[in-house]
């Protein structure tokens, strides 16, 4: 009998498949499988062994996990780049619309009909497309109460849909210094606490949400994503509403005025 592969690598793809080879028994065995299915089979186990990590809380004693956060100012246009990708409609309203840490886990489902849920305070609760945005300002409310304060206890929203990118992200509340009508007066400290403690481990990735309207040195969110990423390194930038920007996005997104990736 053969023995196991011993080596594999990728030799070329074509537009639907991927191209392997492993040696076995000195012979050299060609393969083509589907690039869904070879990503499915090998990076869906492990980001599903994250999330059942995360859902532990092991990052409390000290575990830290790669994880997308998602920070900007408020108004940046978050929601608008957190929909696009999962392809739901989320709170709209105004002041913060985000007052806990939502964990958005995606997953593409070959089904043509979604399956969505939320899980917080150890239940779990179905809804649909057409319900999630009231769904989460229900759940939201139990955690961090009814009024406009925060919480920093996280509400996960699985999202199970044809078509969407196998991610995991965590969107925070949107960055703002002045407490409105509701609010406690120490607002902005407890949002920069929040955004701090899931941006600050190496593990994290930084994904800034900008508006092309304001000018980027003076965004609380960069200012924070510099204070634990000087270099830029782990920071991704993506700019909103660029209909509205005036003349020289270009110049104004590519400018060395802070250490950012583009997108």
């Amino acid at each position: 009998m053969g023995s196991s592969p011993t080596a594999l690598e990728i030799i070329g793809y074509e537009e639907d498949s991927l191209a392997l080879v492993h040696e076995e028994d000195d012979e050299k065995i060609e393969s083509h499988v589907p690039l869904v299915s070879s990503y499915n089979d090998h990076i869906r186990p492990l980001l599903d062994a994250v999330d059942k990590l995360r859902h532990l809380n092991v990052t409390k004693e000290g575990i830290q996990l790669p994880t997308i956060v998602v920070v900007g100012d408020q108004s940046s246009g978050k929601s608008s780049v957190l929909e696009s990708l999962a392809g739901i409609n989320l709170p709209r309203g105004q002041g913060i619309c985000t007052r806990v840490p939502l964990v958005m886990r995606l997953q593409h489902h070959p089904s043509p009909t979604p399956e969505l849920f939320l899980e917080f305070s150890g239940k779990i609760v179905a809804t649909d497309e057409a319900h999630v945005a009231d769904a989460i300002n229900i759940a939201t409310d139990e955690i961090a109460g009814d009024g406009k304060g925060i919480s920093n206890t996280p509400l996960t929203l699985v999202v199970k849909k044809k078509g969407v990118p196998d991610l995991t992200m965590v969107d925070l509340p949107g960055i703002t210094r002045v407490p409105v009508h509701g609010q406690p007066e120490d607002i902005y400290e407890q949002i920069a606490g929040i955004i701090m403690e899931y941006i600050r481990p190496e593990e994290s990735i930084i994904l800034n949400v900008l508006s092309a309207t304001v000018d980027f040195p003076t965004c609380e969110s960069i200012r924070m994503s510099r204070q634990v990423d000087k270099t830029g390194e782990r920071t991704l930038a993506v700019v909103t509403k660029s209909d509205k920007a005036p003349e020289g996005l270009l110049e104004k997104v590519t400018a060395d005025d802070v250490n950012i990736g583009q997108d």
